[in-house]
């Protein structure tokens, strides 16, 4: 992260008095953000973790433009999440809008309701509660790892990520979901199998990729990179993380130059391995990328990771080829 981040992070959770329970295990600058369609006009909610029990929330309606945001601490009173003695207000005006006006309470209400079911949620990953509505739950999404409520159409998460300061446009500068274009696309056809091994694995790929450097592979025919392969080997005990899971979740939201997008992440865990199947939108090209990651558990902490990626356009038309590599 940007030396600025840590800078307005301690400024910010200085005003605070310490916690005495951590709440969040979130690595500060985690973020989930919400479409909500449930009241009168569209509002994008966003919730960033801050540190220190603090979450900076964001609520941005679509059509009027109208824009609240707020640096929340949550303490532990009697068993239940409560506020703590600051409210800070960064921008906007909280009696704005009814969206404004509900956005504290609402969260008041996600987080107690999440409190009470987290350790549930940790231990199945995926998980639902019905309580004043229906909550449905996924681990791997940051601060209240809430998915959606009741309709899944209604509101849902569709962005998740890590804020590289507070001025990423990746969550503050969000307006309503990405639209991206389709890029080329085209049939692959199948080449002659390559012996290509890295790292002591073995890799099915063709003739249809090309290297200049034995680690990373590319399909090349429309554009520099219309795929790429690669694999990385690295030591994430001595690196101090945990767990597969604890690195599944780095790499999750770990690439601060993408927006990760929600629809189509898919997680599993099999024979001590990892498979991850993400959508990730370049703002700048205004396309989505594929990106398909397996964690192979090595000897002594170490771990290979593979990576798999290509243009959305480009997966759908070659699943099958594709998805050959990595299963």
């Amino acid at each position: 992260m940007r030396r600025s981040f840590f800078i307005l992070l301690f400024l910010f959770t200085s005003l605070f008095a310490f916690a005495d329970e951590i709440i969040f295990s979130d690595r500060p600058g985690s973020y989930a953000i919400y479409n909500d369609l449930r009241f009168e006009e569209q509002t994008i909610v966003g919730i960033c973790y801050a540190g220190e029990n603090t979450v900076l929330a964001r609520s941005y309606e679509v059509e009027s433009g109208n824009e609240l945001q707020l640096l929340i601490q949550f303490v532990i009173k009697d068993n239940e999440i409560s506020l703590g003695d600051n409210l800070r207000i960064l921008k906007g005006d909280m009696n704005s809008s009814q969206a404004s006006a509900r956005l504290l309470p609402m969260l008041m209400n996600w987080a107690n309701t999440w409190y009470n079911s987290k350790e549930e949620i940790n231990k199945k990953d995926i998980y639902s509660v019905s309580t004043d509505d229906d909550y449905f739950y996924n681990s791997w999404i940051p601060v209240f790892q809430l998915d959606y409520i009741g309709n899944k159409k209604d509101i849902s998460v569709f962005s998740i990520g890590l804020i590289a300061d507070f001025s990423d446009k990746r969550f503050f500068g969000v307006t309503n979901i990405p639209q991206p274009v389709e890029s080329e696309s085209y049939k692959i056809k199948k080449g002659k199998a390559l012996d290509v091994v890295i790292d002591g694995l073995s890799v099915p790929l063709d003739d249809n990729w090309k290297t200049d450097n034995n680690r990373l592979y590319r399909i090349e025919n429309k554009t520099p990179q219309d795929a790429a392969f690669m694999i990385e080997t690295i030591n994430y005990v001595e690196a101090g993380i945990p767990s597969l899971k604890d690195l599944s979740k780095i790499l999750l939201i770990g690439n601060l130059n993408f927006v990760l997008l929600t629809d189509g992440l898919s997680i599993e865990t099999e024979n001590n391995m990892y498979n991850i199947t993400m959508k990730v939108f370049d703002p700048v090209q205004n396309k989505v990328t594929i990106q398909q990651k397996q964690l192979i558990d090595r000897e002594d902490g170490y771990v290979s990771i593979a990576t798999l990626a290509c243009y959305e356009t480009l997966y759908l038309q070659n699943k099958k080829y594709f998805d050959k590599i990595l299963h």
